[in-house]
């Protein structure tokens, strides 16, 4: 079978999320199921597969969410001779594309929170427009395409909520869980710094820390709290606010490398997640790959991925809360690695790249 994957997004250094299940997916994708040709649609040629010779590499410098992947894109796919068109994000074009695609829809974030997009930057009028322009396009995207394909039950119900005549399509078929190293870094205590790891749109509700910090800091004075991501006007606005409330502590660190990313995790007290909306959350289970302790918002998909076990929990709708699950962590940090490294050789088992690239082989093939 060929399969043609949007692979423009790949890695995390473009869109670290769907970037990251991209490369990681097309890497398992190439160990189960090698017999197959995969045609990789790229922005710029991609050395990482080049030697592999079930990979070719079609390159199409378009960029995402805009007005000539509409128009341009459809093209590029029908030109390319393909069994299976595997498109790994919601953004397929509205007209023209081949009748044999398979979607992966993430998450119907902006379904619920609208404002976690840069569009609601612009113009009211311009963002409104935005936003109807993308539930225009799910709508059809659910609709038109041959499977659906998604990353927890929770997403499968959310989906079924909105649109509850195509559920027979929809796939769950999981993410994976990048190995586990056996690092040699010195575990760290109270005085060393919390991590935190990804965007700073709304939903991922980092200023729901903020608000808080000035008790965290009062009550553990040497510790820190290190933010990694893009410093996009989401990121420059959460910088405004700390520098506005006048708190200490907060280091803005911008993009980092996988290498770096991975000293961090390592050296880090635990990883402060306090998102409002996730469809699965990859950085919980990279710390915990590292051994490093995860404080979360007990919400659906989170406990659904990590399980009760997998993170210090707080509950959602309550910033004190936030306090009270760092300071469990931080009263026994040697005991919560432990219990770090020992969820994640249980959440290996469960979420492995292998078996989502083969739920997802099966599901090209029924579509």
């Amino acid at each position: 079978m060929r399969i043609c994957i949007d692979a423009r997004m790949m890695g995390a250094g473009n869109t670290r999320g769907i970037g990251r299940f991209i490369e990681e997916l097309v890497h398992a994708l190439l160990e189960v199921a090698p017999q197959h040709h995969y045609i990789l649609v790229v922005r710029q040629e991609a050395h990482r597969f080049a030697a592999h010779s079930s990979v070719e590499t079609v390159v199409a410098d378009i960029p995402w969410y805009g007005w000539r992947e509409q128009i341009y894109l459809p093209g590029v796919f029908r030109r390319i001779q393909a069994d299976r068109f595997f498109i790994p994000h919601w953004n397929v074009p509205y007209f023209g594309m081949p009748d044999s695609f398979v979607v992966f829809i993430h998450d119907l974030l902006l379904f619920h929170e609208p404002e976690s997009a840069k569009t609601s930057l612009r113009h009211p009028f311009i963002a409104w427009l935005k936003r109807m322009a993308h539930r225009m396009v799910v709508a059809h995207v659910v609709r038109s395409s041959r499977a659906i394909l998604v990353p927890t039950q929770t997403v499968k119900d959310d989906i079924a909520v909105f649109f509850p005549g195509f559920v027979s399509k929809i796939r769950v078929t999981g993410e994976g869980m990048g190995k586990i190293h056996n690092f040699q870094y010195p575990v760290p205590g109270v005085g060393s710094f919390l991590l935190s790891v990804g965007s700073a749109y709304p939903h991922k509700a980092l200023g729901d820390v903020v608000d808080v910090w000035f008790h965290i800091r009062n009550e553990f004075p040497q510790l820190e709290w290190w933010i990694v991501g893009e410093q996009d006007v989401f990121m420059q606005n959460l910088m405004t606010l700390v520098t506005e409330k006048q708190l200490e502590g907060i280091r803005f660190l911008g993009k980092v490398s996988d290498a770096e990313l991975t000293v961090l995790y390592s050296e880090a007290v635990g990883l402060l997640y306090p998102s409002r909306f996730e469809g699965f959350g990859l950085p919980p289970l990279e710390a915990l790959a590292a051994g490093c302790p995860v404080v979360a918002r007990e919400i659906p998909a989170l406990v659904e991925v990590l399980g009760r076990d997998g993170a210090f929990f707080f509950r959602d709708g309550s910033k004190d809360a936030i306090l009270v699950a760092v300071r469990n962590l931080v009263a026994n940090p040697d005991q919560a690695r432990k219990q770090a490294r020992d969820v994640a050789k249980k959440l290996a088992l469960r979420h492995s790249w292998k078996e989502t690239a083969l739920r997802v082989i099966s599901a090209f093939m029924d579509a």
